[in-house]
Parts: structure tokens; C-alpha cells; sequence
């Protein structure tokens, strides 16, 4: 990542992307672009924001520590594994922290975008549509 600039495709994000988090992004994306043929991918707030009848979630890196796969509607997910956590300035937002050191559990996580696809599916009419 390189502060201050702007990014208009994700590609551009991807190549500016620390080595550590280079593969793993590659990874996630393709799993969360793989989980909904109608899930379209683009840049807002300088990230890469991924849509499904609206917001569904952003996936970028935080604080060079972490990778954070960022639901939209997050606070309306179950999360009986504990993963997600929540800002105090955010109450829809749920973060999940990838860490570097450790690969993620992708069936989980696959499981985490299942339930979130169908949050915004049911809360579609209720929290906007993110046209």
C-alpha cells in the first residue's frame, strides 16, 4: 500500500499489496468472488469493496498487520466461531482479522460469506441497495 495514493481498480491495489499479504488476498478474493456469480468487485474508499444487493463487505490491510475481510452487514451474522470483531464507531461493520503468521481457516470463511450473502439478500429493502 502506498499512503496517499488513489486507487481506481483493484489490480492497481493488488500490485502495491505487501508480498506477505499478496497471496493470501489472491486467495480470499477468489473465494469470496467464487461463493455468488452475482458478486461484483470494485474500488470505493480506496478499497477493494465487493457488492451484492448492496454493500457485502471490503477486504484490505489494516495497519500492515493484518488482512481484514470487512461485512457490511456483519452484525447481523451469527458468528459462533467468534471471529468477527466490532469498531465502536461502526454498528453495522464486522471485521475478521487474517493474521500472516497463521493460514486462515478458508472452509469457515467460506461459510461466514455464505451467511452473509443471505443477510443481504434478506436485508436488501431495509438497509439500501448500495446503487
Amino acid at each position: 500500500m502506498i499512503p496517499g495514493k488513489k486507487y481506481y481498480k483493484v489490480e492497481e491495489y493488488l500490485e502495491d499489496l505487501p508480498s506477505l499479504w499478496h497471496e493470501r488476498f489472491i486467495i480470499v478474493r477468489e473465494l469470496i468472488l467464487g461463493s455468488n456469480r452475482n458478486i461484483k468487485e470494485k474500488i470505493s474508499f480506496n478499497l477493494p469493496f465487493y457488492m451484492y444487493q448492496g454493500f457485502f463487505l471490503y477486504l484490505g490491510v489494516y495497519k500492515k498487520k493484518h488482512l481484514v475481510l470487512a461485512f457490511c452487514r456483519g452484525a447481523h451474522l451469527k458468528d459462533e466461531a467468534g471471529v468477527l470483531q466490532a469498531d465502536a464507531k461502526q454498528t453495522q461493520m464486522r471485521h475478521w482479522l487474517l493474521s500472516g503468521e497463521e493460514e486462515p481457516d478458508y472452509e469457515l470463511l467460506a461459510q461466514y460469506l455464505q451467511e452473509a450473502l443471505e443477510v443481504n439478500e434478506r436485508l436488501n429493502n431495509k438497509w439500501g441497495n448500495g446503487k
